[in-house]
Order: structure tokens, then sequence, then C-alpha cells
């Protein structure tokens, strides 16, 4: 594949996000493990752990949306997965006392993964005006795989007694490592990319007005927001529930597994139906899906407890690249990293409250199995209010004026020559 073409830049993205979710979850099969390590009595204790991830994540994403106009995409894609395994891996030499050490570790590598998706979304976006919906589902599976094998391989690993947590720091960190050093080497310049970007970005400055842009941006991140502490809240709480909800417990990695198991063929099937059937009544159906799963998850049987978290992941799964082309299409391309960077940062930040809230619930319940009940059932109300707020959607891109700035199909900005068919 040439230095620009499509399909690379697919393969290349692809890798990256990988990479970035490689840190995002695979803890969170470890908390009675941080408890233990760090003598640790709360289950706030542990869960505020994804909660400072999540912040230093969001904010690392609004720097990445302003870093796009002034940096190459290259070396902000390089650079965060590589620092983010920078400091999952010294979190190895950590020391029961140093609990606040590994939340500042937490936190700065966070900052690192944060640069990948307003950066990689503008890309892509750009490469695949026609279908920005199966383009994003599609580099989507490469996540899915991170959110797979990252929380089931170290939760078998530590549980079985093969290795310690701090052991699978190390050795996710330096594939980390390893995906930034190789970003620097397959991401294509920007000239090679985009070269006329400049041109229809000046272009389009002129015809930009901003305030229509951020009001259809703020009902956007009113919508995600519950989706995030959702998402987010339900993978912090599962080794918890999982040892209350049955004398044989499910291993947590593998519930988590199954949280994304489905976006390997979800995601593309649901940007390919965003960009035929409507971004909007996508995400509306898909939030529905998530607040009824949330609501069996604590009824069904033991045994089927897997079910509940398959139909939460196909849900999930199908609002991801949904929502990043939504974004994407109602944002000037000048403009499209800083709002994606805006958008994402609000949503996640939202979302990490998710964490915060459901361990504040079984803490308050004493950690029974009720109180894991009342906490998922929490997070199932505020996807209601996720697919109530995604119907209003529509309206308001029509009330704001922003439908113009998805770019014409008949003009796409790539101007590759020999280019590739998406793959």
């Amino acid at each position: 594949m040439k230095a620009g073409s499509p399909n690379r830049v697919l393969f290349t993205l692809s890798l990256l996000h990988g990479a970035t979710h490689l840190f995002t979850t695979f803890l969170q099969p470890l908390n009675h493990e941080l408890k233990a390590f760090f003598n640790l009595t709360l289950d706030q204790d542990v869960t505020r752990i994804p909660s400072i991830y999540l912040v230093s994540y969001a904010l690392a994403n609004l720097a990445a949306g302003l870093f796009s106009r002034h940096f190459q995409s290259r070396t902000l894609l390089a650079f965060g997965p590589i620092f983010n395994g920078l400091c999952v891996m010294a979190m190895f030499w950590l020391r029961p006392d140093q609990y606040i050490a590994a939340c500042v570790l937490v936190a700065l590598g966070a900052a690192g993964g944060g640069l990948y998706h307003p950066v990689a979304n503008l890309l892509l976006t750009r490469t695949f005006p026609e279908n920005k919906g199966r383009a994003l589902g599609i580099v989507g599976i490469g996540a899915c795989v991170a959110f797979i094998v990252g929380p089931l391989l170290a939760s078998i690993l530590v549980h079985r007694q093969i290795c310690t947590w701090q052991h699978i720091c190390l050795a996710y960190g330096s594939i980390g490592v390893a995906c930034g050093a190789l970003a620097l080497a397959l991401v294509p310049t920007d000239e090679i990319i985009r070269p006329e970007a400049a041109r229809a970005a000046k272009a389009a400055a002129d015809q930009t007005v901003l305030a229509p842009v951020l009001l259809f941006a703020l009902f956007l991140i009113m919508a995600m927001g519950p989706r995030e502490m959702a998402s987010w809240g339900l993978t912090a709480i599962t080794q918890q529930f999982s040892a209350k909800s049955s004398a044989t417990p499910v291993d947590p990695g593998l519930l988590l597994a199954f949280i994304f198991l489905p976006g390997l063929i979800v995601q593309p099937l649901a940007g390919k139906w965003s960009d035929t059937f409507g971004r909007e009544r996508v995400l509306a159906v898909a939030y529905l899906g998530m607040a009824f799963s949330l609501l069996i998850l604590p009824l069904v049987p033991g045994g089927l407890i897997a079910l509940p978290y398959l139909l939460f992941g196909v849900a999930m799964s199908a609002t991801v690249p949904t929502m990043e082309a939504l974004a994407a299409e109602r944002a000037p391309i000048h403009l499209r990293g800083m709002i994606y960077g805006l958008v994402i940062t609000s949503a996640i930040v939202l979302g990490s409250l998710g964490p915060l809230i459901v361990g504040r619930i079984a803490d308050a319940g004493e950690r029974t199995l009720e109180s894991y009940r009342n906490c998922f059932w929490a997070l199932a109300f505020g996807c209601m209010i996720s697919f109530a707020l995604a119907l209003t959607l529509k309206p308001m891109a029509r009330f704001a004026k922003v439908e113009q700035f998805g770019e014409s199909r008949n003009q796409p900005l790539v101007t590759i020559a020999e280019t590739e068919p998406v793959a």
C-alpha cells in the first residue's frame, strides 16, 4: 500500500486505536487485587482510578483538537501511545504506600491516550468523506480487540497467579511504546493525505458561524454524557457484582470481553447503517438498547449473566461510529478537530462521574447484591435520558442550520494518486 493510500490510513489508525484503548479498562477486572495491594477498603477507592483516567483523557482530547491545527498528525498519533505506555510501565515499580502516585501515573498516561481521537478522526473523515460512518466503524475494530484482549488476558494471568498486576502494566506499556514508534513509520504526512485541506478550510472559514455549531455540539454532549456514565460505570463495578451474584462467579475479564466482543461486527455495520438510515435514528435505538440491558442485568439468573452484557455491548458499539460521524458532519472542516475535541472532552468528563456514582451507591448500600442492582438501574435511567435527547438532535441540526457542513459527496477532499477503496 502506498504511503497515502486510504487502505493504509485505515489499517494504521485501526492499530493505533487498539494501542490507545489497551489501557482503558485492563485494570478494572483487578479491583480486588488493587485494593489488597494498596490496602484500600472502599469500592469508591478503586472506582476513583477509572474516573481519574477519564477526566485526564477527556481534557487531552480537547487539547488534541486544538493541536491538530498546528502539529503534524503523525507526531501527535505517535507521541500519545509512547507517553501512555511509558506511564503504564512505570506502575511496575509502585509500592503499597504509593496509591497517590498510581493515580498520578494513570492521569498522565491517559493524557497521552487522549491525543488519538480528534487527530485520527479528522484524518479519517477527510480521507473518506462519502462513507465516514463505515470507515469509523472499521477503525473501531482495533479498539474492540484491545477492549476484549486487554482486560481478559490481564484477568486470566493474574487470577491464575501466572503474574501480578504490575507485570501486566510492564508488558502492556511496552506494547504501547512499540505501537507509537510504529506510527512514525506508517502514518502519512498531512501533506500527502490532505493536500487541499488548507484551501478548503479557508473557503469554509468565510461562511462559518461558530455559535450554531457550538449549540449543536452542546446538545450532542448532553446526549452522550449519560451514555458515557453507563459504559464506564458498568465496567467499574463488574468484578464486585460478579463476586456477589453467584457462588461460582464468572471471570470479570470475560464479562468485560462480552461488552466489547460485539463491536467487532457491530461497529462497521452500525457505521454503514448510520450512513444509510440516519445517524440520529441509530443513536436513539442504541441508547434504548443500553437502557434495557442494564435494567435486566441484575435480574437474570447467574448462568445467563453474559447475555445482558452482550446486549449492552451490541447497543454501546453501535453508538461509537455513529456519534463520531455525526460530530464530524455538523462542523466545518477547519473547526472539526476543535469541535470533536470539545464534544469528546465534555462527554467523557460527564462519563467519569459513572464510576464515582456506582462506587458511592455500592458503599452506601454496604456493597450488597441489592446495592449493585441499584447501581445498574441508576445507569439505565441515564441511558433513557440519552435516548430522549437523541430524538432532539435532528430537529436541533435543522434549527441551528449545521446540516450544511457535511462535505459534498461529489467533492471529496482527498486527492491521492491511485487511491484504493475501503477494505
